[in-house]
């Protein structure tokens, strides 16, 4: 669902760039007013796993879709978690920032729209619809397992309209083919939302928003960041090794629009990817582009190994940096 840049022309882009910043000003107000000191490090782990579970694309079940992935996106999970839409809005720019940046994964003259898009109505749509469900099926497991395929599906229909407005799809297409991989996607999303909300809160049932439970040892505190800090570790060095190399829900959108591949034939023609890419640029105006360091998280030459240590260079630098911004902007109180 990362939106590349040549895909919505710059004054658009620069709308959905306002429209966010006035998020992030909110969110950032919510880190320095509301969040505890003690939830800092969460934070950073929270922002390590969601940007390491992203490298990580499924291949969809094929008696559904075939020839397309989907990987997690993780913002209704913050949200749930430290109890506040505005959470995911704050860890999402940071990853995408990341993302976009280091690693040329959607585009930057458009970030705004993918911070919109999975960051404000992921963590909206996927915070409320789990308080919403909670209250009446009082089951945590469930809600969160709708919530987070609500979380996935909403913003695909968004990225698709908006799509549609740049010009870049056909709105009934576009709306068909993203909507329907998202909506095979979001399970994907439910349940990884489920699960990893059910072992957080067996080891931290303090830290979730909706309990009341008494607050646990400190040593556990540390257990819980150890283990995020191992799995995201471990997802690093498994990823490229068994993520599937199918397009995302975006990207077959985008080429089955463009005649590069079918539903009878899911495999991808370069040519006509490049041909496309040239059309779409051309149509939007948009002709920015960016050199990422470790473009496609590989560093080159250096094939599956190279990718390992691409991922394992972001995983650090997005723990450090949640980690440092949270604590600055925690003392401007």
């Amino acid at each position: 669902m990362h939106i590349p840049d040549a895909f919505i022309p710059i004054s658009q882009g620069l709308i959905y760039w306002i429209i966010a910043l006035g998020f992030i000003a909110l969110s950032v107000r919510w880190a320095r007013y509301e969040l505890s000191e003690e939830k800092i490090p969460l934070i950073a782990v929270l922002a390590a796993g969601i940007f390491a579970i992203q490298t990580l694309n499924m291949a969809l079940p094929t008696v559904f879709v075939s020839g397309v992935s989907g990987h997690v996106v993780g913002a209704a999970l913050v949200a749930i978690v430290l109890g506040s839409p505005l959470a995911a809005v704050f860890v999402m720019t940071l990853v995408l920032l990341l993302q976009a940046i280091m690693f040329g994964d959607g585009g930057i003259t458009v970030m705004g729209a993918n911070i919109i898009n999975m960051g404000v109505l992921g963590g909206f749509f996927g915070f409320y619809s789990f308080r919403s469900l909670n209250t009446f099926i009082k089951n945590r497991f469930i809600s969160a397992a709708i919530a987070g395929w609500i979380s996935l599906f909403i913003p695909a229909i968004a990225c698709a309209v908006e799509l549609a407005v740049a010009g870049t799809f056909p709105i009934t297409t576009g709306l068909i083919l993203i909507g329907t991989y998202h909506a095979v996607a979001g399970i994907i999303e439910g349940g990884a939302t489920a699960v990893a909300l059910t072992f957080i809160g067996s080891v931290r049932p303090d830290i979730i928003h909706d309990t009341n439970a008494g607050r646990s040892p400190a040593k556990i505190t540390n257990a819980l960041i150890g283990a995020g800090i191992f799995f995201v570790l471990i997802l690093s060095i498994a990823s490229p090794f068994i993520a599937s190399t199918n397009p995302d829900g975006l990207e077959s959108a985008f080429y089955r629009i463009y005649g590069a591949s079918s539903a009878e034939n899911p495999s991808v023609d370069q040519n006509a990817v490049a041909a496309a890419d040239e059309t779409v640029a051309e149509r939007s105006g948009n002709t920015f582009s960016w050199a990422a360091p470790f473009s496609s998280y590989q560093i080159p030459g250096f094939d599956k190994p190279g990718e390992v240590l691409a991922i394992i260079i972001g995983i650090v630098v997005i723990l450090l940096g949640a980690y440092g911004t949270m604590r600055f902007v925690n003392r401007q109180q």
